[in-house]
């Protein structure tokens, strides 16, 4: 999808990362709304996800601008919350699994690990056999110092930032620049699942303390931050093999390091705390 080179093994100590997740979606499994149907699915998740109970989700659309309630665009439906003591979370619906972790994420190869084991369990205990969508999103927010209003100019690339990130005069306040761009490829190469494109959506820009930005938990900063939110997915009905979608989701994933790894500038990696080590994985 991008014409970049794969990002090297990395870590940053100070990550902007806010949520990394996997979102799948299936036909429906009624036996997924009764503690019948769903008592199979924690008894095979429940070394990974101990604790489980049953609450109200809100679906939050992105809502730009300050003194905006976080439950505003919202939309409430009962599903099922798998947690651990670790961060991790489990959001399964009749017609979806959302994986996710915060800011604890510690790299791809345990996220990777986590979602083979719920693919497996939702294909062996619920009996979903076809993936309606796949797809895999890091949200990254960082909050932009207020005594250095420019600093993200300096931390991102401007073929990202654009004309607002290079040719406002100096007492210039930028409050809003967000950016959103849908993209789609053939899936050439490292793909060779649903003969449908696989697609992106990338925003990014400036945003303005108190927007609301969707999430399995919604995101509102207290201040100015720098948006860089990238989803990569596939809308098409494929067979629900565990071992297919996560080489899927492998391959999704690798592109959004590269964008994210490209978009930083050296001061940027300066300040996120990069470290370059064979011995780690990749901060994404």
């Amino acid at each position: 999808m991008f014409r970049l080179d794969d990002a090297p093994r990395y870590r940053l100590a100070r990550p902007p990362l806010n949520q990394a997740l996997v979102d799948v979606r299936f036909p429906v499994q009624a036996g997924l709304a009764t503690m019948e149907g769903i008592a199979p699915v924690q008894q095979q998740l429940n070394t990974l996800f101990p604790y489980l109970k049953q609450q109200q989700v809100q679906q939050v659309s992105l809502v730009v601008g300050p003194g905006i309630p976080a439950a505003a665009g919202a939309q409430a439906s009962p599903v099922w919350l798998f947690e651990d003591d670790s961060g991790w979370s489990l959001v399964l619906a009749p017609g979806s699994a959302v994986l996710s972790v915060g800011p604890q994420y510690s790299g791809f190869g345990e996220f990777s690990e986590r979602l083979s084991a719920v693919l497996q369990a939702l294909s062996d205990s619920a009996g979903v056999t076809r993936a309606d969508r796949l797809g895999v999103r890091y949200l990254n927010i960082v909050e932009i110092p207020p005594d250095d209003e420019g600093a993200w100019r300096r931390w991102f690339r401007p073929e990202l930032t654009g004309w607002s990130g290079t040719i406002l005069d100096g007492p210039t306040r930028l409050i809003t620049s967000l950016t959103q761009t849908q993209l789609a490829a053939p899936p050439l190469g490292e793909l060779s699942g649903p003969p449908v494109d696989v697609q992106a959506l990338v925003r990014h820009g400036v945003i303005p303390a108190g927007t609301v930005v969707p999430g399995v938990v919604p995101v509102q900063p207290q201040r100015s931050a720098y948006l860089i939110d990238i989803d990569v997915f596939v809308e098409a009905p494929q067979p629900f093999d565990p071992k297919e979608l996560s080489r899927q989701v492998t391959s999704f994933h690798g592109q959004i390091d590269r964008f994210f790894y490209w978009a930083m500038t050296d001061e940027g990696t300066e300040y996120f705390g990069k470290e370059v080590d064979d011995a780690v994985g990749n901060s994404l």
